[in-house]
């Protein structure tokens, strides 16, 4: 993978050196570590599906519903048949099998959990995920903003043999033009969402949109053809949706909210505040 020449940059990729990544330590992170590609295996190929961040440090990750219902289905059908891929700093590419996604039952966020952890193949030791912060903060109309994400690929191979995925993420930036609180122009998501520049390719859907370091929304959904369009859910969202108990502090069959775990500081976030719209359902 190391030695492969670089891919063409898609339209919309912003410049080399523009954007920087903060992780939940205030601390510099390659995109790699905190950021990854939601890949399905077609047959003999392989292919992004989506992005998804890290929120925990042993893999909790977050991603668009609508690319977690995609996944959803293709795993009851064959579970090996989406997982998270990870470009490690030597090159090479690694797969994890996701176990389960919990989906919010109206905005367009997700949260999945792997089924196990990446492990140092010469110690054997846990490699803890690069984790990122949310925030509720809603950044001025016409601010800078970017996402990170795997649009950019190419399977090198033939059907039969297999073959290799390149993947090559990047940033893609734009601005901040609209928050539509209650109804707006795209018919795929439900409000509140923002509208922004980014140009959104596939596979870019559920990368992390950032604004001064933190994740403040999650990227949905274009208008079909359109460059320079991207409508971003409130990554505040999140946290109305329920999960496990025990993939918190352990315990029985009951579920409780990511703004639970959040509270115990399990998951970071800096001046969240989750928006009445989103009201937590009790299962």
């Amino acid at each position: 993978m190391e030695n492969l020449p670089p891919l063409v940059p898609l339209p919309g990729t912003a410049p080399a050196g523009s954007w920087r990544i903060t992780d939940a330590d205030m601390a510099d992170a390659a995109g790699a570590v905190a950021i990854f590609a939601i890949v399905i295996r077609d047959g003999h190929t392989l292919k992004p599906l989506g992005t998804g961040f890290y929120l925990q440090p042993h893999g909790g990750f977050a991603t668009a519903a609508h690319v977690a219902l995609d996944a959803q289905d293709r795993l009851a059908a064959d579970p090996s048949s989406v997982s998270i891929a990870r470009t490690f700093p030597n090159g090479k590419t690694r797969f994890l099998p996701i176990w389960k996604f919990f989906i919010h039952d109206t905005a367009d966020v997700a949260f999945g959990i792997p089924a196990a952890e990446f492990v140092e193949d010469a110690t054997s030791q846990v490699i803890r995920a690069r984790v990122l912060s949310v925030t509720s903060t809603r950044p001025p109309i016409g601010a800078a903003i970017s996402t990170y994400a795997y649009p950019l690929h190419r399977f090198i191979g033939d059907e039969q043999a297999g073959g290799v995925l390149h993947m090559q993420p990047d940033f893609y930036d734009g601005r901040l033009e609209e928050f539509h609180p209650e109804r707006g122009p795209s018919v795929k998501i439900r409000p509140p969402y923002y509208r922004t520049s980014i140009h959104l390719h596939g596979a870019a859907s559920g990368g992390p949109v950032f604004y001064d370091g933190h994740v403040f929304g999650i990227a949905s959904s274009s208008f079909e053809g359109a460059e320079d369009v991207a409508f971003v859910t409130p990554a505040s969202a999140l946290l109305a949706i329920r999960v496990p108990v025990r993939i918190g502090e352990g315990g029985g069959g009951q579920t409780e909210t990511l703004g639970s775990i959040a509270a115990r500081g399990q998951i970071v976030t800096r001046e969240v505040a989750l928006d009445p719209r989103y009201r937590p359902q009790v299962r």
